[in-house]
C-alpha cells in the first residue's frame, strides 16, 4: 500500500496566498489540497497518518539554486577580497580534499539545509575526481540535488594577464588540462550512477564559467548535453573583471558568442549575472535561460548588486542561491529572500516597483525547481506536484504576525522557525529533529575533516597571502584602465 499522510490545519500556500487547509501526500506526490471542513475531514479519514499542523505555514520546499558543497568545511576562512583574489584561497583548500572530506562537507551542509527548510539544491562542484563520493553523500542526505561537476581548462590568471609567483601558482592558480575522453567517460559514469539511484539526485553539466572554457571545452559542453540529455549550470558575469574579459575577447560580447555557439537554451541556468548588459539579459530571456541570484555572496566579495528589476522586466526567470559557505555565509534562503526583496529598493524611487515577499518566495521555490529541471512538477502545493514540503512555525515570538502572509514569512521567518521538512513524501525532519541521517556523526566527521584540512593547508597559506598585494594592485590597475 502506498504510504499516505494528511498535513492538517496549516496555513497552506496557494496561488491566492495562505489559507487554512489540508494537504494529502500519497507516496512521492501531493494527492489533494482541500479547504472546506467536509473535504478536510474526508482527507483525514483517507490518510494512513495525520499531522496536526495548526500554528504553521506550509510552503513548498526551498531550492538553493547555486552552491558548492565542499565549501561547508571552509567557514571562517578568507573572504574579504574580490573573487579574483579570493579564488586563490578556495582553490588551495579545495586541492587538499579527499573523498572523506567531500562526504563530510556534503552531509554537514545537508544538515544545515534541512534545518533551513531547503529541500533541493545545485552542487556546482570543482572536484569531479571526487564525484562518486559526492553523489553517494547526496543520496545519503535525503535531499533533492543536481550535481554539476566543473568543466574548465582556462585559468583566471591567464584571462586577466596576471603573472602569479610560481609557488602561489602551484597552490592556488592554473586550470586542469582538458582530456576530452577521460572527462566524457567519467561524466557518463556519474550520470548512470545517479539514474540508478533514488531519482532525487541528478547530474548536470557544470562548466565553471564560459570564459574559463576553451573552444574544445565548449564543443564538449554541447556534445555531452546532447548525448546525455542533461541540463547545464555555470557562472556568468559575476564580477566587473569578467564583464571586461567578455567584452575584450569576443567582438559582440560573451553572451552573444554563447548564443552563436548554441550554448543557450531553457535547460541552462547561470549563477550571478550581475554585470550583464540590457542586450545580454534580453538574449538570455529569449532562450529561456534561468539566472540564479546570489545576493549574500555578491555583497560579501564586493562583486556588485544584481539588477533584479531589470532582469525580471527583461523576461528572465530568476531563482535564488546561497553560493559558497566561505563567501555567502549561511545556507539560508530566508536571508537570500530578504536581501533580494530589499536590495532593489535602494536604487528604485518608485515604491510600486519594489519586489515583495510573494515574488521572492516564488524565486526560491518554483523558479528554483526549473534550475533542477523540474519546471511544472515541483515548487507549488497542488495535486500532482512532487511532495517536497516545509512546515514553518508561525506562532513564535519572532513570527507571530497581524498579517500572516508571504511578506511576514519572508521578513520574519528563518531556520530557527523551520519545524518539519519532507522530500519525496518522506520526512527528513519532524519537530526540529533530524531523521534523514545521523547529524551528530556528520558533525564529528566534519570536525575531523576540518582538522586534516587545517593541518594540510596552514603551512601554505602564507605563500598565497604573500602574492595577494601584487595581484590586488594588478587587478585594480586593470579595472581603472578599463574605465
Amino acid at each position: 500500500m502506498t504510504p499516505s499522510c494528511a498535513i492538517d490545519g496549516a496555513l497552506v500556500l496557494s496561488e491566492r496566498g495562505f489559507a487554512e487547509g489540508t494537504v494529502l501526500v500519497e507516496g512521492r506526490h501531493i494527492a489533494a489540497v482541500v479547504w472546506s471542513a467536509a473535504d478536510r475531514e474526508a482527507l483525514r479519514a483517507r490518510a494512513q497518518t495525520s499531522i496536526a499542523a495548526q500554528g504553521h505555514w506550509l510552503i513548498p520546499g526551498l531550492i538553493d539554486g547555486h552552491a558548492h558543497a565542499y565549501a561547508t568545511l571552509l567557514r571562517g576562512t578568507e573572504n574579504s577580497m574580490p573573487l579574483e583574489l579570493w579564488a586563490l584561497y578556495t582553490v588551495l583548500y579545495g586541492r587538499a580534499f579527499d573523498a572523506a572530506a567531500m562526504r563530510a562537507a556534503t552531509l554537514l551542509g545537508a544538515a544545515e539545509r534541512i534545518r533551513s527548510g531547503i529541500t533541493g539544491w545545485i552542487d556546482h562542484s570543482p572536484m569531479m575526481h571526487l564525484g562518486e563520493a559526492a553523489v553517494a553523500a547526496h543520496e545519503a542526505s535525503g535531499l533533492r540535488v543536481g550535481y554539476a561537476p566543473f568543466l574548465h581548462d582556462v585559468a583566471d590568471d591567464e584571462l586577466l594577464g596576471f603573472s602569479l609567483p610560481e609557488a602561489a601558482a602551484r597552490l592556488g592558480g592554473g586550470a586542469p588540462k582538458l582530456d576530452e575522453d577521460a572527462y566524457s567517460g567519467h561524466f557518463a559514469a556519474l550520470v548512470e550512477a545517479a539514474r540508478e539511484g533514488s531519482g532525487r539526485v541528478s547530474v548536470l553539466l557544470g562548466p565553471n564559467a564560459p570564459q574559463r572554457c576553451s573552444p574544445a571545452a565548449w564543443r564538449l559542453w554541447r556534445s555531452l548535453r546532447e548525448r546525455h540529455g542533461v541540463s547545464a549550470h555555470t557562472h556568468l558575469m559575476e564580477t566587473r573583471a569578467q564583464a571586461e574579459i567578455g567584452a575584450r575577447r569576443w567582438p559582440n560580447g560573451l553572451v552573444s558568442e554563447m548564443e552563436r555557439q548554441g550554448l543557450l537554451d531553457e535547460a541552462l541556468s547561470v549563477a550571478h549575472g550581475i554585470w550583464l548588459t540590457a542586450a545580454e539579459r534580453a538574449t538570455l530571456a529569449a532562450h529561456s535561460v534561468i539566472v540564479v541570484h546570489n545576493p549574500a555572496s555578491n555583497l560579501m566579495l564586493g562583486s556588485g548588486i544584481m539588477p533584479l528589476r531589470e532582469a525580471r522586466e527583461a523576461g528572465l526567470r530568476v531563482a535564488l542561491g546561497t553560493d559558497s559557505a566561505n563567501t555567502g555565509g549561511r545556507h539560508d534562503l530566508f536571508e537570500a529572500m530578504r536581501l533580494a526583496m530589499m536590495l532593489p529598493r535602494v536604487a528604485e524611487s518608485d515604491h510600486r516597483r519594489w519586489p515583495h515577499g510573494r515574488e521572492t518566495l516564488e524565486m526560491a521555490t518554483c523558479n528554483g525547481a526549473s534550475v533542477l529541471g523540474l519546471d511544472g512538477r515541483l515548487g507549488r502545493i497542488a495535486a500532482g506536484q512532487i511532495a517536497d514540503l516545509v512546515l514553518v512555525r508561525c506562532r513564535t515570538a519572532g513570527t507571530l504576525a497581524l498579517a500572516a502572509g508571504e511578506d511576514a514569512l519572508v521578513q520574519h521567518a528563518g531556520p530557527e522557525a523551520v519545524d518539519s521538512v519532507m522530500v519525496d513524501g518522506r520526512w527528513l525532519m519532524r519537530g526540529q529533529m533530524l531523521l534523514a541521517f545521523d547529524e551528530a556523526a556528520a558533525i564529528a566527521d566534519a570536525e575531523a575533516a576540518i582538522a586534516e584540512l587545517d593541518a594540510a593547508t596552514a603551512p601554505k597559506l602564507p605563500i598565497v597571502a604573500a602574492a595577494i598585494p601584487g595581484l590586488a594592485e594588478a587587478l585594480q590597475h586593470r579595472m581603472t584602465a578599463g574605465e
